[in-house]
């Protein structure tokens, strides 16, 4: 199973931050665990770092998905787009479709990794946190 991060999880788990949800810090630890970073992800995670709203670098942030071949970029494609649901605000929804979008091209189970519980409540797409 690989398992998808949402913003939240990959900046406290860089940062080292006790928010981070013990099973998503088990999995993203496991050194079999393939992770998947959608790109809207990375792209919250420069806003954040950017304005000073993280502890965590950006350049951290691409040194780590550089360093770790556990880590994958997904791409926002027209795949993506396909899979949107209106039952989030448009950065979940771009999260979520990411997530199913995956699932989909693996042809395997994906989790998502978040605290966020409007995405838990959807129940479009498993949830660990």
């Amino acid at each position: 199973m690989r398992h998808v991060l949402d913003t939240h999880t990959l900046l406290w788990h860089l940062g080292n931050d006790p928010r981070l949800g013990a099973n998503a810090k088990r999995i993203i630890e496991n050194p079999e665990a393939l992770l998947l970073v959608p790109v809207l992800v990375l792209a919250e995670a420069k806003h954040a770092a950017d304005r000073k709203r993280v502890s965590v670098t950006f350049e951290r942030v691409v040194e780590e998905l550089a360093a770790s071949p556990r880590l994958s970029v997904l791409p926002m494609d027209i795949h993506t787009v396909n899979h949107l649901s209106s039952k989030f605000d448009i950065h979940d929804s771009i999260i979520v479709a990411a997530a199913l979008y995956a699932k989909e091209y693996f042809g395997e189970e994906i989790a998502l990794l978040t605290k966020d519980k409007t995405i838990t409540d959807s129940g479009l797409i498993p949830v660990i946190w």
